[in-house]
C-alpha cells in the first residue's frame, strides 16, 4: 500500500512540473449527445497581456462516434469554421484513450497574446452536416469538449 501511495505522489509531482496550463475546462454532454442548439461557452479572465499562449481544443468521444471528423464554429471576436480529424482514412482513432473513450487535442492558435486584461469568451457550436442535409440536430457519442490555454516557453 505504501508503494502505490509513493507512485501516485511521484506521478502528481512529475506531471505538475511541466504544466504550463493557465486555463483548462471541459463541458460534458448529457447522454453523450451534443444538440445543435447547445453552444458551449467558456469564460477566461485575462490577467497577462505579455506572454504568448497556445489555445488547444479538446474533444472526448466514444469509439462509436460515426464520423471521421468534427466540424465546429469557434467564436471569439470572430467566427472560424474548423474541421477536426478524429480518425484517419483507415478508420483508426487519432486520440489517446482507454476502452471506448478517446481524447483528441487540436492546437487552435499558437503565439496568442491577449491584447487587454479582462474577461474573454470562447463559444463553440457543432456544425456537422450529413451530406447535403441540414445540420445534425443530435450528434451522438461526443462526451465532452474542452479548452486549454497554455503559456508557451520563451
Amino acid at each position: 500500500m505504501k508503494l502505490s501511495s509513493e507512485i501516485v505522489i511521484f506521478v502528481l509531482v512529475f506531471s505538475s512540473c511541466n504544466n504550463n496550463s493557465v486555463f483548462n475546462d471541459y463541458k460534458t454532454f448529457e447522454n453523450q449527445t451534443w444538440n445543435a442548439d447547445s453552444n458551449v461557452v467558456f469564460g477566461y479572465s485575462v490577467s497577462d497581456t505579455t506572454s504568448q499562449n497556445q489555445i488547444v481544443i479538446k474533444v472526448r468521444h466514444t469509439t462509436d462516434y460515426e464520423f471521421q471528423n468534427l466540424f465546429l464554429f469557434f467564436k471569439t471576436k470572430k467566427t472560424d469554421t474548423l474541421e477536426l480529424l478524429l480518425a484517419n482514412k483507415e478508420g483508426k482513432w487519432l486520440g489517446r484513450g482507454v476502452g471506448d473513450v478517446r481524447e483528441v487535442e487540436f492546437v487552435y492558435k499558437k503565439d496568442k497574446v491577449f491584447a487587454e486584461k479582462g474577461d474573454f469568451t470562447f463559444e463553440i457550436e457543432q456544425a456537422m452536416r450529413h451530406g447535403k442535409l441540414e445540420k445534425i440536430q443530435r450528434l451522438s457519442n461526443i462526451k465532452a469538449i474542452g479548452i486549454s490555454i497554455q503559456k508557451q516557453d520563451d
